[in-house]
């Protein structure tokens, strides 16, 4: 019995837009924010919900919208400090290790190490999306990384009470709309499947169905 494939990329050039850009990060984003509903992360809990909000997305998802998320949400982790076992419990996540590695080596020292310029932690990320042998560890490590970056910081202010039922980035920072409690990506400014009446970040509310 052969094992069963795991969802593809969409590699169609014809849909190489940077709307189709914009439009795959804002919905893996999305899928991310469903872990500031739990206090904290792990596996079974978040981690299962990321995936699952991760997976019917991602054969809509282009390469380069799945680049940028590895490449953000690696960026976020690191900057926050603390990050050395952050995957302890997670299983084998190669994508995931490789971009913290990577981002962390980048942000502690720059592009350049004893006179031998590195790859850049969106470099890798472009090049793991590419590869198709690795697609399995780039959808694990994209959902694993997106639980990871999005997890509430309990001792952050604007982290109190559970996703979406706070005031968490309650006005968007770019046009300054009311997010509703949806955070970042409920605002069409960042992603723009969110719905404009209710602020769905996957627009599947049904404001617009008459």
């Amino acid at each position: 019995m052969s094992a069963v494939r795991p969802p593809q990329l969409n590699r169609d050039p014809a849909d190489a837009t940077s709307a189709k850009l914009t439009m795959g990060f804002g919905q893996l984003m999305a899928a991310g924010a469903k872990a500031r509903a739990f206090p904290t992360v792990y596996p079974g809990g978040v981690g299962a919900v990321v995936r699952e909000a991760v997976i019917p997305l991602w054969s809509q998802v282009i390469p380069g919208a799945a680049a940028d998320v590895l490449a953000d949400c690696a960026h976020t982790i690191i900057s926050r400090g603390g990050h050395e076992d952050i995957l302890d419990g997670w299983g084998n996540c190669p994508v995931a290790a490789e971009m913290l590695a990577s981002t962390a080596t980048w942000e502690a020292g720059g592009p350049v190490r004893n006179g031998v310029r590195l790859t850049s932690p969106h470099a890798l990320a472009t090049a793991l999306t590419a590869d198709r042998a690795r697609e399995a560890d780039v959808l694990h490590g994209t959902w694993v990384l997106l639980a990871l970056a999005h997890q509430r910081d309990p001792e952050a202010d604007d982290d109190l009470g559970a996703y979406p039922d706070t005031d968490w980035d309650d006005a968007c920072g770019e046009c300054g709309g009311e997010l509703r409690g949806q955070g970042t990506y409920g605002c069409s400014c960042w992603n723009p499947t969110a719905c404009g009446e209710c602020g769905d970040p996957f627009g599947h509310c049904g404001c617009h169905e008459f």
